[in-house]
C-alpha cells in the first residue's frame, strides 16, 4: 500500500514537501531466492523479488513521474530465551529459540563458537567519501559437515556491519596449521570466481584452498552468503587441507579490505579445534526452522574429551538464515554447572 496526499498547494516562487508512505505486507512477499554465492551474478532473479512503480505529480499542464523501487527480503527474527547455557550435571541443557517477528520460518545453523572480537571504535571507521573499508570481525565458528566431496569443515564468520554483496569489500583468510607444528599449511579464502578464471567479475563468491607448500589454489565450493548480510560460511574438504575428522588443528581468521586498500583490518587468531570432537554440540531444531510466531528448543550437550580436543570452543554460534538486519547471529556461551547449582530458567523451558 502506498500513501500520498491527494493534492498540495505550492506558493509562487516557493516550495512544498510532502511525505510518502510505502507499506509492505511481508506475508505476501515471495520466498527470497537470491544469494551471493552461486547466484551472485544472476541479475534476472531480481525481477521476482523487487517491486517498483511511479508517483505521478501533475499541475494540469505538466506531468512528472517519480520512480520508486524496493527490494524486500522476506525475513525472520529469531531470539534466544537466554544469553548463555549452563549444563546440568551429566552435561546436558536446553535453549529455547523464539520467533519474535517476520513472515517466514527462522532457519538456524549451529556452529562451535571458537572466537569473538570486540567492535572497532567508531572513530576508526570510514566516513562517506573515504577510500578505505574496515571489515570488523565479531564472531567465528566451525563445524564438521558431509559434502559432495566427502567430510568437510565449515568456517562461519559474522561481522559488525553488513555487506551489500559478499564479493566486496571483504576477503576472509583462514590460515590453517594442519599438523600443529607452528607453521601454517593452507589458507581458505573467498574471492570472485570470474576474476580468478576469466579476469572478469562474475558476481559469484567462491571458496578457494591455497596450499602454502605448493603455492597452488583450488576452488571447491561457493561461499554460503546472502546479499546485505554480515554472515559468511566458507566450506573446504578435509582432504584438501590435510585433515581427517579426528585431526586436531590450529587456525586463525583474518579480514581484509579487498576493494580499496588490500589492508588487513581485523583478526581472530590462535584457535584450536578437532572436527569430530567439539566441546559442546547443539541439536534437535527442525530443519524447516523455528515456526513463525512459535518456539523451538535446542538441546545442548557436552562431548566427552571435547575440553582437550577443542579447547577454543566456548559455546555455540547460531547463524540465522533470512535474519533481520543486525539479528543474523548470536553467540551463546556454554558452561558446566557445579554440583548443587540451580538455574531457575531451566524450568521456564517447560512452560
Amino acid at each position: 500500500m502506498r500513501r500520498t496526499p491527494a493534492s498540495i498547494s505550492v506558493p509562487a516562487n516557493g516550495s512544498k514537501t510532502f511525505n510518502v508512505q510505502l507499506k509492505v505486507d511481508a506475508f505476501k512477499l515471495p520466498i527470497w531466492n537470491l544469494n551471493g554465492g552461486s547466484r551472485g551474478g544472476d541479475g534476472f532473479r531480481l525481477q521476482g523479488v523487487e517491486f517498483d512503480g511511479y508517483i505521478s505529480i501533475t499541475d494540469g499542464t505538466d506531468k512528472v513521474h517519480l520512480a520508486w523501487q524496493v527490494l524486500p527480503h522476506k525475513a525472520a527474527e529469531v531470539s534466544p530465551a537466554k544469553t548463555s547455557v549452563k549444563l546440568k550435571k551429566g552435561g546436558t541443557g536446553r535453549l529455547a529459540l523464539n520467533h519474535t517477528g517476520g513472515a517466514v520460518n527462522g532457519r538456524v545453523e549451529v556452529f562451535s563458537l571458537t572466537g569473538t572480537s570486540p567492535r572497532i571504535p567508531h572513530r576508526f571507521l570510514p566516513r562517506p567519501g573515504d577510500n578505505f573499508a574496515i571489515i570488523d570481525l565479531k564472531l567465528v565458528g566451525v563445524r564438521l559437515v558431509n559434502s559432495q566431496l566427502g567430510p568437510a569443515i565449515q568456517f562461519a564468520i559474522n561481522t559488525f556491519g553488513e555487506r551489500a554483496h559478499p564479493n566486496f569489500p571483504a576477503e576472509f583468510d583462514i590460515y590453517i596449521d594442519s599438523d600443529r607444528d607452528g607453521i601454517d599449511d593452507f589458507v581458505v579464502f573467498n574471492a570472485d570466481l570470474g576474476l580468478l578464471t576469466t579476469l572478469q567479475p562474475s558476481g559469484q563468491n567462491a571458496v578457494l584452498v591455497f596450499n602454502l607448500q605448493t603455492f597452488t589454489a583450488t576452488v571447491f565450493f561457493f561461499v554460503d552468503a546472502d546479499l546485505n548480510s554480515a554472515n559468511a560460511i566458507l566450506t573446504a574438504p578435509l582432504s584438501a587441507i590435510g585433515l581427517s575428522q579426528s585431526s586436531q588443528f590450529n587456525f586463525s581468521v583474518y579480514a581484509f579490505d579487498n576493494y580499496f586498500t588490500g589492508n588487513l583490518t581485523d583478526a581472530i587468531v590462535g584457535m584450536t579445534y578437532t572436527a569430530d570432537i567439539p566441546r559442546f554440540v547443539g541439536s534437535g531444531l527442525p530443519l524447516t526452522g523455528v515456526p513463525v510466531g512459535g518456539r523451538s528448543t535446542l538441546a545442548v550437550s557436552a562431548v566427552a574429551g571435547g575440553d582437550t580436543a577443542s579447547p577454543s570452543q566456548t559455546g555455540l554460534l547460531l547463524m540465522y538464515r533470512d535474519g533481520t538486519t543486525q539479528r543474523e547471529a548470536d553467540a551463546i556461551p556454554v558452561s558446566n554447572k557445579k554440583d548443587g547449582d540451580y538455574d531457575e530458567t531451566d524450568e521456564g523451558l517447560e512452560q
